[in-house]
């Protein structure tokens, strides 16, 4: 009886909120829509490939297999982004609403549980939409250019995603009352961290000194669009002397090409090209754990601000984090060299 009572338990709130989302009709339809939609958008931009190859224009099926991958990467992020925050929106604010917030309080779950209890549980849904298009995303396999890795960071980069715009959601729960107000705060804030990292990225090359130059990957560390585009996209030429370099798999739009930045890096073993989606997942999982600190205080109804050994265990993990981060800075920094 004593080890049964060591034996790890599955938190509480997870379960209920499973439970509760996972029952009835629709949540099977709703994925079945879904993936017959995907099947759609991989069939549009196959037809979209095949169209530009009867036009005269140079196609490998590697390039098919990248423009499939591209698409589809594209449609799952677009609904991670605009999803996510829809679910977790409501997650505290819906308790309030229903008057049940304080007796969630008065359970035995300390407030970090009830927060990741919340955001796991709401985010389990789309993470099953995520893990079932996977047999979608192998079919690219078959055409070349797309490796196994690639999809397996294609999917860590998904996940991450769904974990930093889910709990944007739930910060702006924890801090407003109203599920409403919450979930319109959310995409605001989402929306002004898109514009402010998209259009600098588009219109950088009309300002810059000379003409055309391509923006710095900096720029685009927060946008989730452009990791997407750098897990393929970017590619070398040697006998260009700008360090940036790519392989435009939509053939032609421009915002495509300008949001997936390379950067040739001078290691010791000599030029490698390196994307920005290595940066993009640290800048997440580092602003995950920012808004859950934060979201953990404002779930308290009372000295919501007094510190706590939780902030020192936090403080302690996040400055461990940053000094890992900065001894693999030439795994994910990435900077223009010096010429």
């Amino acid at each position: 009886m004593r080890l049964l009572s060591l034996r790890p338990q599955l938190n509480p709130i997870i379960v209920r909120e499973v439970r509760t989302r996972m029952r009835g009709v629709r949540p099977y339809a709703i994925l079945t829509v879904f993936l017959l939609l995907l099947s759609a958008v991989a069939y549009m931009f196959y037809q979209l490939m095949m169209q530009q190859a009867r036009m005269g224009m140079t196609l490998m099926s590697a390039h098919v297999g990248q423009g499939l991958f591209n698409g589809l990467a594209l449609c799952e992020i677009f609904l991670v982004v605009f999803l996510a925050p829809a679910l977790t929106s409501g997650a505290i604010s819906g308790e309030r609403e229903q008057l049940t917030y304080d007796m969630l309080l008065a359970t035995p779950l300390s407030p970090t549980r009830i927060l990741w209890g919340k955001l796991i549980g709401a985010l389990s849904y789309l993470l099953l939409l995520i893990v079932a298009a996977v047999p979608i995303f192998s079919v690219v396999l078959m055409f070349g250019g797309v490796e196994p890795r690639t999809m397996l960071k294609a999917l860590a980069l998904l996940l991450t995603t769904t974990l930093t715009f889910g709990m944007v959601g739930l910060t702006c729960s924890a801090l407003l009352r109203r599920t409403s107000r919450a979930t319109l705060v959310s995409y605001i804030a989402i929306l002004l961290l898109l514009a402010s990292t998209t259009l600098p990225a588009v219109v950088w090359g009309q300002f810059s000194n000379p003409i055309g130059q391509m923006p710095p990957p900096w720029l685009v560390y927060l946008n989730p669009f452009s990791a997407v585009f750098s897990l393929t996209n970017v590619s070398f030429n040697t006998e260009i002397s700008s360090y940036y370099g790519y392989f435009d798999s939509f053939a032609g739009l421009p915002v495509a090409t300008l949001l997936a930045p390379g950067v040739l890096y001078y290691g010791p073993n000599g030029q490698v090209l390196m994307p920005t989606y290595r940066a993009t997942m640290i800048c997440f999982l580092a602003l995950t754990l920012l808004l859950g600190w934060l979201s953990t205080h404002l779930v308290l109804p009372r000295r919501r601000w007094w510190p706590r050994l939780f902030d020192l265990g936090f403080a302690l993990l996040f400055a461990a984090g940053l000094g890992l981060a900065y001894l693999a800075r030439n795994w994910w920094y990435l900077a223009p060299p010096v010429v």
